[in-house]
């Protein structure tokens, strides 16, 4: 009888460490964006940028270059097929286009905006939800999906996903409450670059045309 209850005893106790080893090793979606802020107070990438509608039907590929600085400013060079730049500093954002000889100016208010969920974490938990995605059965990859609602029903963000490997960002995508996806695929990424004081500042070419929005879509 004794030994049958140590055996019992040491069944138990077995089942219960590895119970307490698998938690302790879970991943989990605040693991993984912790994991990838983690030292993180800058990153540049490449990146191809690409829509799906609701039938699945896929826009032309857009490729540029992006700069994002802790805990609000970035920078989306894009290159091909449109020249376009986006600029901000944490309090304006300049949105200039080349081929138009145009800046449009917005104030820099938007809190939902889902490019400060890589680098604020107070800004994210505040403003989203965030849950871990499930692998598929049959998915080999090594990219973990985090995705994330908005607390506060926007129209420009239905969820956000984030396609994160090796605690760094792969994939973003953007649903709309229309179902259209934004999806950016970023590579060549380099955390913490060497970035100048007025990086994140843009000064219009002489002749620019400037158009300010203060009433209409006044937010960035």
């Amino acid at each position: 009888m004794k030994i049958k209850t140590l055996l019992v005893t040491l069944i138990l106790l077995t089942s219960m460490a590895a119970m307490a080893a698998e938690s302790s090793n879970k991943i989990t979606a605040e693991s993984l964006l912790d994991g990838l802020r983690n030292d993180l107070q800058a990153l540049s990438a490449d990146f191809v940028q690409y829509e799906t509608d609701a039938n699945a039907n896929r826009s032309e590929n857009s490729i540029g270059k992006v700069w994002l600085q802790a805990p609000n400013k970035f920078k989306w060079q894009y290159e091909k097929p449109v020249p376009q730049l986006i600029v901000a500093n944490g309090q304006t954002v300049w949105i200039y286009d080349e081929d138009l000889e145009q800046v449009t100016i917005k104030q820099q208010k938007n809190r939902q905006n889902p490019i400060y969920v890589l680098l604020d974490k107070e800004r994210t938990e505040a403003n989203y939800s965030s849950k871990l995605i499930a692998k598929q059965q049959h998915d080999e990859s090594a990219i973990q999906w985090v995705s994330l609602r908005p607390k506060i029903a926007t129209e420009d963000v239905k969820v956000v996903w984030l396609g994160i490997e090796d605690k760094q960002l792969k994939i973003l995508k953007l649903q709309n409450q229309l179902d259209n996806i934004v999806v950016f695929e970023f590579n060549h990424i380099k955390r913490n670059p060497e970035l100048s004081t007025d990086f994140f500042e843009f000064e219009p070419p002489k002749g620019t045309d400037i158009m300010r929005e203060s009433a209409i879509n006044p937010e960035f």
